[in-house]
């Protein structure tokens, strides 16, 4: 079966899953369900294909949603990012203490290996430099896949059940304002384009969803788009994400892998759990709101996380803005801290993910 087969059967397998999901008002259902679904059928052995520039393609697409939410209001609200950046950069560094101690003392896994797999950056990112330190990269990519998967799923799911916060089971996508039409339409299409361009000649951390953004919110401040994105594209943008989290689990062996993937699981829900812990603490001190700091905390992707919070219009350029911090903060001191520490690739232990 070829590539382009194999990715229409994972999107529309995505779809279906997001139907249904929606059909039993879910939260987030198209990502929630895409996601699931995909997964399940990964794991079981369909053919299910991850296609990196349609990935890429719908990131640039999500920049460019992202960048609706950098209204000139949003200028009255910087002076708290400032503090937000700082909040993130000391949880970011307790948070990966707390993880890389865990994966080494109780999942045995060797220093590199450890160190890069509870580093909280960007899953392809950590993978290749975690590689080129010397650890073992098919556990590093599982862990952070396994991180990215158990955030995006219980999240949402935290926030509606526990948190009694209103999860609409689609896109909330700024309601307040009136939807775009006609011109607007074509100067955020022509946004995604240029933005997908330059995400790809500038090597920065994160480029393919923060320059999309940026050109977007510069077309949104300078007046020349007004109109909120349309929800019918927030909802393509989760089924292609969605099925795209899936796909990471293609060709997995559960026997082989299952250690990496509980260590995973584990240590994803404490790091969920610390914060929102520290969201809880922090939000009334930095007088941010609380959901806000805690999806700016939690540590899914960079991707996943902006789309969660441009489904629910919680303060959306502020999470997205302080996802893209964290993750340029960590693929740029984490190689530098490693290399510090003396530290390199040992056998493991108890053969964590060999």
């Amino acid at each position: 079966m070829g590539l382009a087969v194999r990715l229409i059967f994972s999107i529309a397998l995505g779809a279906v899953g997001g139907a249904v999901f929606y059909y039993f008002n879910l939260p987030l259902a198209w990502m929630l369900g895409s996601m699931t679904i995909t997964t399940i059928a990964a794991l079981a052995g369909a053919p299910i294909a991850l296609h990196m520039p349609t990935r890429l393609s719908m990131t640039a697409v999500l920049g460019t949603l992202l960048g609706s939410a950098f209204t000139p209001q949003i200028l009255q609200q910087l002076q708290h990012w400032g503090a937000g950046a700082l909040t993130i950069a000391l949880f970011v560094t307790l948070m990966t203490a707390l993880a890389v101690t865990f994966l080494m003392r109780v999942g045995g896994m060797d220093r590199a290996t450890a160190y890069f797999s509870g580093t909280p950056g960007g899953l392809g990112e950590m993978t290749i430099v975690g590689e080129r330190m010397g650890g073992d990269t098919p556990t590093i990519a599982l862990v952070h896949a396994t991180r990215i998967f158990v955030v995006v799923f219980l999240l949402p799911l935290f926030l509606a059940g526990i948190a009694d916060l209103d999860v609409p089971n689609t896109a909330r996508v700024l309601a307040s304002r009136p939807a775009a039409h006609g011109g607007e339409l074509a100067i955020l299409a022509a946004c995604a384009v240029v933005g997908y361009i330059l995400g790809q000649k500038l090597p920065l951390p994160g480029s393919q969803i923060f320059i999309p953004m940026v050109v977007s919110a510069a077309a949104y401040l300078a007046g020349f788009v007004e109109g909120r994105p349309p929800a019918e594209v927030i909802a393509v943008a989760q089924v292609v994400i969605g099925a795209a989290i899936g796909a990471r689990f293609v060709g997995l062996n559960l026997r082989k892998m299952a250690r990496p993937i509980i260590l995973g699981v584990i240590s994803a829900l404490g790091m969920l759990a610390l914060a929102t812990a520290f969201a809880y603490v922090a939000a009334p001190i930095l007088g941010l709101p609380m959901y806000a700091l805690l999806l700016a905390l939690s540590p899914g992707g960079l991707a996943e996380m902006s789309l969660i919070a441009l489904a629910l219009d919680v303060d959306t350029a502020f999470v997205a803005t302080m996802h893209l911090v964290r993750i340029i903060l960590i693929v740029t001191l984490a190689p530098i801290f490693f290399r510090a520490m003396g530290w390199k690739a040992e056998k493991p232990t108890t053969g964590g993910g060999n």
